[in-house]
């Protein structure tokens, strides 16, 4: 097909000169066949052009030579300009150069003419051959609604002919006027309908030229065929996306293979139990490194199932190796599922939860002949022993310690190990209660000590807790009055209502509790000297859960029994569950560990609690907690301890601070290093841990 201007470019044979004369000029026009030339001066430089009506012309004019009758060259065209773009030059002989500049030879303008018309030809009957073998329908209408083309697909379609079609009203041959809606808003719309089974698909478009909507044509496509694959393409997705997920769920390796031994799929575990970073090519470019020999060559062999045993030549794992053969309709093996259990690792499990029996048994008698509180640590077995000991006298106690480490469960021990026990046990929040209540709720007051009063007066909880404990909690948090009124209680042992004037005389035994640090704020003025030194007989110091890492694993499954029965959910920790949780700071101590424990419970899909999980519900904890600790995965390499460390800063602070800018700021380095950073480590993290 012609396409540019140097397929049908003139070079010259001859070369006519302004002085040549017209009659010989002729002669090489005829003997030639030629429309036209360049004409050349002395200095065979272009300076006109000639064409044959101009050299007719001369000649009935009587002029002798040919720069008499010779007219201004063309425009010059470059040779690999395409002919659509030629034709709109003027001119009836056009140079021709080429890249460098050089004049190559010339086009008449009949000849461009003749070369675009056979190129549009070509193009029509290419255009004609897609439309009548195109597998969709296409039929157009003019701006009248008549059919002007119909394919052999759109004949089938509407069940007609061309010959019946062109030519008549479009609802004349079918059934949904759509083209008609096209016409009439001159915009393009698409619809999918239905007849009897088969299902279609139509694109309807206008026809536009000069700005006029002049005729619409529509695209229809039987899509039957197509939306039976898409449904069974989807069903295939969804049980590949369900094989995946059980493959994922195995804590055993597995791994597929060709019957040439090269790995297919491989689930997590298989990098897990080999210590690999990346799933290798081959099966068999482990042989000699892991594995002694081939499981996939053993299968191959005898067509069966095949087991050995062997140990790990790099982990020194003892490994169960199981390969199975999958045989195709020829049969022949094609593909190869190995699964490999690590024997050392359930051996390891076993005797863990061996001793983790042993222990909750012990722990269990211990706690059914004393109390009901977890202590395996040596610091919160010296606050239990303690606690036994103090709980024989009456000595006042002030128990401290962190916000949730449990000092309300040490009051209750004191007094469940005293000889109070069948008395009451009073808590008493001293910074929930409303100022201006508290005095009447702590010691009670007469019929008509203030507007509103109860008729008959009201037992205050000194008097309720008479014979028995009374549990301050708080306080630090207590108004100085009424520190001044507890200082009476405590040396006096008596209690005068609000609006009395006789004392009463009590029984109690006062247990305080405060998270706050008394010396300081005696420091401050804000509590009383006298009444810290009548508190403070007996200082019980309760340690932070992160100080008695021992007792967190029986922590954690008494909170896991506990929800467990409580939802009607059996969840269980995985090992690296429990670790992290382990490696936890937990600034919120006791009372967040049962926090995390009971979301986990009731978040998590599966029935093990992993890692992953257990990382997600940490993340959330500590963006919650602007001062919260940074922790670290177990023993690591010093490096990427403070990578670590330093990817959770920056995630944190990125999530408070929401810039850039403002996060160099807290942290006291320049922005560029803040992005370095976040690139680094959205690398490093894969997009899993680092929210960026």
């Amino acid at each position: 097909m012609i396409r540019v201007v140097k397929d049908i470019v003139t070079k010259p044979v001859v070369t006519v000169y302004a002085e040549d004369p017209l009659q010989q000029c002729l002669q090489t026009f005829v003997q030639l066949g030629l429309d036209g030339v360049l004409v050349f001066n002395c200095l065979d430089e272009p300076v006109g052009a000639l064409t044959i009506k101009e050299l007719l012309k001369g000649l009935f004019f009587q002029m002798k030579a040919v720069g008499e009758a010779m007219t201004a060259p063309g425009e010059s065209l470059e040779e690999n300009m395409p002919l659509d773009s030629a034709i709109r030059f003027s001119g009836e002989v056009h140079p021709v150069k080429n890249s460098d500049g050089e004049l190559i030879g010339w086009i008449t303008h009949k000849q461009l003419m003749e070369a675009y018309s056979e190129f549009i030809q070509e193009k029509l009957n290419l255009m004609d051959a897609v439309f009548h073998s195109a597998h969709n329908g296409i039929m157009s209408i003019d701006d009248k609604g008549y059919i002007t083309s119909i394919n052999p697909a759109a004949e089938r379609l509407a069940g007609t002919t061309a010959e019946k079609a062109l030519g008549r009203f479009i609802t004349d041959v079918v059934a949904t006027p759509g083209l008609l809606e096209v016409l009439r808003t001159g915009k393009p719309f698409s619809e999918k309908y239905q007849v009897g089974k088969r299902k279609y698909i139509s694109n309807r478009s206008p026809i536009i030229r000069s700005g006029k909507v002049v005729g619409a044509v529509g695209v229809f496509q039987d899509i039957s065929e197509i939306e039976f694959i898409s449904a069974e393409l989807s069903s295939v997705k969804n049980i590949l996306h369900e094989l995946d997920i059980v493959l994922e769920s195995s804590y055993n390796a597995i791994l597929i293979t060709d019957d040439l031994g090269n790995i297919i799929k491989a689930n997590q575990a298989f990098l897990r139990i080999l210590g690999l970073d990346t799933v290798p090519e081959s099966y068999d470019s482990l042989v000699g490194e892991y594995f002694e020999s081939s499981i996939v060559s053993a299968v191959l062999a005898n067509r069966q199932t095949v087991s050995v045993m062997e140990r790990d030549k790099k982990n020194k794992n003892l490994l169960m190796i199981t390969g199975t053969p999958v045989i195709n309709t020829e049969g022949k093996v094609y593909r190869v599922v190995i699964n490999i259990q690590n024997v050392t690792e359930i051996d390891k499990l076993r005797r863990e939860l061996d001793e983790a029996k042993r222990h909750l048994s012990q722990l269990k008698g211990e706690m059914q002949a004393s109390h009901h509180l977890i202590a395996a640590s040596p610091g919160m077995k010296r606050v239990i022993q303690m606690v036994e000991q103090i709980a024989k006298v009456d000595s006042t106690v002030l128990v401290l310690g962190e916000s949730g480490v449990g000092k309300e469960e040490i009051s209750k021990l004191i007094h469940q190990s005293s000889d109070r026990k069948d008395k009451p046990f009073v808590k008493v929040n001293c910074g929930a209660i409303p100022e201006h209540l508290l005095e009447s709720e702590l010691f009670g007051y007469e019929q008509g000590a203030f507007t509103g009063a109860n008729r008959g007066g009201k037992t205050g909880l000194f008097e309720s807790a008479n014979s028995g404990t009374i549990f301050l909690d708080e306080i630090g948090e207590l108004p100085l009055l009424l520190q001044v009124k507890l200082l009476r209680v405590l040396q006096e042992k008596e209690i005068t209502r609000v609006g009395g004037v006789k004392p009463r005389k009590i029984d109690v035994r006062i247990i305080a509790a405060t998270n706050r640090d008394l010396k300081e704020l005696v420091r401050k003025g804000a509590f009383r000297k006298d009444l810290y030194y009548r508190l403070n007989v007996v200082p019980v110091h309760v340690p932070p859960l992160r100080e008695r890492i021992e007792d967190i694993p029986l922590l954690l499954g008494m909170f896991q029994q506990r929800f467990s029965q409580q939802y009607g959910i059996e969840k269980f920790f995985s090992p690296e569950a429990v670790q992290a949780l382990i490696n936890y700071r937990w600034p919120g101590n006791v009372r967040e560990l049962a926090n995390v424990v009971e979301r986990l419970i009731v978040i998590t899909a599966g029935p093990t609690i992993e890692l992953k999980d257990v990382r997600l519900v940490l993340q959330e904890e500590a963006a919650g907690d602007e001062n919260s600790f940074v922790y670290v995965n177990g023993i690591m390499p010093l490096k990427e301890a403070v990578d670590e460390v330093e990817k959770q800063l920056l995630s944190r602070a990125l999530r408070l601070y929401k810039n850039t800018r403002r996060t160099a700021e807290i942290l006291q380095v320049d922005q560029s290093t803040i992005v370095r950073k976040m690139k680094k480590y959205r690398g490093a993290s894969r997009g899993s841990e680092l929210e960026l």
